[in-house]
This record gives C-alpha cells, sequence and structure tokens, in this order.
C-alpha cells in the first residue's frame, strides 16, 4: 500500500486554515440576508476563485496529469440535488465545509452530522449517478482553459483588494490549497469517504482518502486548538437530531448532484462545470428563502 504523504500534508494543511476563515455556506448567506454584511460570501468566491487559478494552471502545465470533472447533465438530479444541499445545511445549522469547521472547534453534535451524510448516500443509492466525477481533462485545453484562468484571477484580485486583508488572505489560502488537493486527487472529498464507507464498498476503498479526510478534520483541530478556540461541547439530543436529519438530507442531496457543497465549491466550479455551478447557486438561493421566511415569520414572545 502506497501513501501519498504530499496529498496528506496538503490535506491536514487544508483542515488548518479552514478553521481560520470561514466558508461555511449556511453562515454567509445568514450575514447577508440578516445583517446586510456580503463579507463572507465574497470569501466563498476567493476561495471558489483561487481553487480555480491553481486547478486550471496545474492543469495547463500538466495535461493528462491533472484531471478535471467532466460534465453531467443538467437535469432533475442536479437541481434536486442542489435544493436538498440547501434544505439539508440550514437544517444542520452548517454545510459541509462548516462542518469541518464547528467539528474542528470541538462540537461532537457534528459527528451526526457525518453518520447523516453517509446515510443518505445510502438511501439515495437507486437515484444517484456517479458519471462524471473523474472526466478527462478537456477544460484545460484551449481558450476555454485560458479564459477560466484568466477569469478566476481577475475575480481574486478584485475581491482581494475589496475585502479585509487577514479575511481574503485565508480565504485565498483555502482555495490554493484545495485546488492543490483536487490536482493531487481529483474527485476526493471527505464525502466521498463517507459514501464509499456508508455503500460498503471496501474493495473500493483509497487508504489514502480515508487518511486525508481525518486530517482534514485533525488538522481543524489543531488549528482551533491553536487559536483559542477549541471548547470541548458534548452532543444534546436535540441538536443531535437535527444534524443527523441534515446531514441525511445533504447526503442524498451530494450523491443526486453528484458532490457535496465543498466539492462544488473547490472542484467543480473552479474546473468550469456548469452542473456545479447551477447546484451551487440552487442551495444558496434555497438557503437564503430560508433565511428571509424564518426572519418575517410571526414570533411568539
Amino acid at each position: 500500500m502506497m501513501i501519498d504523504a504530499l496529498l496528506l500534508l496538503l490535506t491536514f494543511s487544508l483542515g488548518i486554515v479552514l478553521s481560520r476563515v470561514s466558508l461555511c455556506a449556511v453562515a454567509s448567506v445568514q450575514n447577508a440576508v440578516v445583517s446586510r454584511d456580503h463579507a463572507a460570501l465574497q470569501r466563498l468566491a476567493l476561495a471558489g476563485g483561487s481553487a480555480g487559478v491553481v486547478l486550471l494552471l496545474l492543469a495547463g502545465l500538466m495535461p493528462g496529469s491533472v484531471l478535471l470533472p467532466g460534465a453531467v447533465p443538467l437535469g432533475a438530479g442536479v437541481i434536486a440535488g442542489g435544493a436538498l444541499l440547501g434544505v439539508g445545511a440550514l437544517l444542520n445549522g452548517g454545510c459541509y465545509l462548516g462542518s469541518v469547521l464547528y467539528l474542528g472547534s470541538g462540537n461532537l453534535n457534528f459527528l451526526f452530522t457525518l453518520a447523516g451524510i453517509g446515510a443518505g448516500a445510502r438511501v439515495a443509492e437507486e437515484w444517484a449517478h456517479a458519471a462524471g466525477l473523474y472526466g478527462a481533462s478537456h477544460a484545460a485545453m484551449g481558450p476555454l482553459w485560458i479564459a477560466g484562468a484568466v477569469g478566476f484571477a481577475s475575480l481574486v484580485i478584485v475581491l482581494v483588494r475589496r475585502g479585509r486583508p487577514a479575511a481574503a488572505g485565508w480565504a485565498v489560502c483555502a482555495g490554493a490549497l484545495a485546488g492543490l488537493v483536487y490536482a493531487r486527487h481529483p474527485g476526493w472529498s471527505y464525502g466521498t469517504v463517507l459514501q464509499t464507507l456508508a455503500h460498503g464498498r471496501h474493495s473500493l476503498m483509497d487508504w489514502t482518502a480515508n487518511l486525508s479526510a481525518l486530517l482534514l478534520f485533525g488538522g481543524a483541530l489543531a488549528g482551533a486548538a491553536f487559536a483559542g478556540r477549541f471548547q470541548l461541547k458534548w452532543p444534546a439530543m436535540r441538536r443531535a437530531l437535527r444534524c443527523a436529519g441534515g446531514g441525511l438530507v445533504m447526503g442524498f442531496g451530494a450523491a443526486l448532484v453528484p458532490g457535496g457543497n465543498d466539492m462544488l465549491l473547490l472542484w467543480a466550479i473552479p474546473g468550469l462545470t456548469l452542473y456545479g455551478a447551477l447546484a451551487y447557486l440552487l442551495m444558496l438561493a434555497v438557503i437564503a428563502a430560508g433565511f428571509i421566511v424564518s426572519s418575517r415569520w410571526p414570533r411568539k414572545r
């Protein structure tokens, strides 16, 4: 068994950086809707743009060695999956990336999110389609690759100038590390590991990916502890059930897209796929609708 030491180092480093900058779609949309603060949404765009610059440049400089996501038909699976990702993230109180942040900070309720994601992927097995997860590197050729790399670089430059320097720097670092991770192991995410485990496909288990998933959370824990933000919080029945239910819905949606919002933001969109952009925007729209409705709902005294 060969262990990819570089991938392990990259995922651990990514976990550390994710503990320092919130890339949670739920928190970002909540700030935009409730507080009219769009800085967190800009950090999401910065992370995705930085991942795109790194991924596309590596794919262009090393053709055939770096794979980009293949095309997925823009059908009901992508639409329903994107919407379910939004519903599940609202119920869970955090998206795929947010769950890494919260669990790394010591909130053990989010362990039930991971269990829910695996269960959701298992339930969706009959409807899920895995085609297109590991597509050929067609986007790294010709005008499309050049336009994508230039476009992402321009987006990053504009947002860095407009954002807060420290937060923008962490977001760029997170995106760049994610681009390196996906270039090293295309299609990898901790959601993919959970899905493989849930389906019992032990013969297909990639131990490097499994260790990388553990090190991602290990890095988040180490980063939170170093920053003095680690605070152990034991599961509470009501909160744990919400996390399990939210994870189940997110796992179901991710199986339909295919991919969780971490993969969409940091690999599918940087890889210039339409399905990635559509599913991610649908997720954000559902989350925003949830906060808009809840802010207008009559509250009891």
